[in-house]
This record gives structure tokens, sequence and C-alpha cells, in this order.
């Protein structure tokens, strides 16, 4: 991920969240780095956001192709489901201590590598990341990903 736009939340407030009655969407700005010497092309990728155990967001990524050596970059959007926050008591009290709200996402993409124009092999990336969403500055801190990778 290299950065994140929160929609549904009035900026003007700092860091006092408008929850009530709304959704929130995030876009997400995510790379498919390939650093192997074969093309990955990849069918729709899912992601999923949670919070405390809780799954509080999904997005869909569309199908594509990170060639050899190359970075592939993508936005997704990701819906936030509010009401999942709310039953969290603790939810106000951390977001207005810090400004920070502490999620973790998994990502799984699927796919095919092209080895030599030839050979193709199933690939399935999995991700995990924890990260930190900075409320007031519409931003996200503190990631940090874990990979792996099923042939």
């Amino acid at each position: 991920m290299n950065g994140v736009t929160v929609n549904g939340l009035d900026s003007t407030t700092g860091t006092q969240i408008q929850l009530l009655g709304t959704n929130i969407s995030m876009i997400v700005d995510v790379s498919v780095k390939n650093p192997n010497s074969a093309s990955f092309r990849y069918s729709n990728t899912t992601t999923d956001i949670y919070y405390k155990g809780t799954v509080v967001g999904e997005a869909r990524g569309p199908p594509g192709k990170a060639r050899a050596h190359r970075t592939v970059r993508m936005n997704m959007t990701v819906d936030i489901m509010i009401g999942r926050f709310l039953m969290d008591p603790g939810l106000a009290r951390e977001v207005s201590g810090s400004g920070l709200l502490n999620v973790w996402s998994y990502t799984r993409v699927s796919g095919k590598v092209k080895i030599l124009g030839i050979v193709k092999k199933h690939v399935t990336v999995k991700m995990n990341c924890t990260m930190a969403v900075n409320i007031t500055r519409q931003a996200i801190q503190d990631t940090e990903c874990k990979k792996d990778i099923d042939l």
C-alpha cells in the first residue's frame, strides 16, 4: 500500500469522527511488485480489513498483469462497515486519544506465472499487513507486511 484517502469524514472536526448513519470508503493506492524474471497474470484480488478481529472493510481489485521486473499501481476502493466499528466501546477513546486507528489487512492475489514464455505455474500470494490509519491526516503509517507465496 502506497497511500490511502478516506472519504466520508469531515476533516474540519479533527479527530471527532462523524460515524453515525454514514459509511466510509477508502481509496487505497496499491502496488503489485513483480521482482521475478517471469510475468504474473492475476485474477480479481480480494482484501479484507480487520479491527480487533472483526471484518470491518472489504475491497475487490481488478485482474491484471505484472510484467517481469515491473511494478503495477492501481487504486482500490475499500468499503468500510461503520456499524462493525461502533460495536467496540473503546473506539472513540482510541481515535480521540491518538487520532490513530489500528487495523490489519489480509490480501489474496491468485494468478499464473509464465516461465520462459512456455511453462505456466499457478501462484497465490497472501499478504498480511498491520497499519495505523491517521484519521486527521487521512494517511496510513507504521505499515508492516508479511507475505506468503503458494506455488
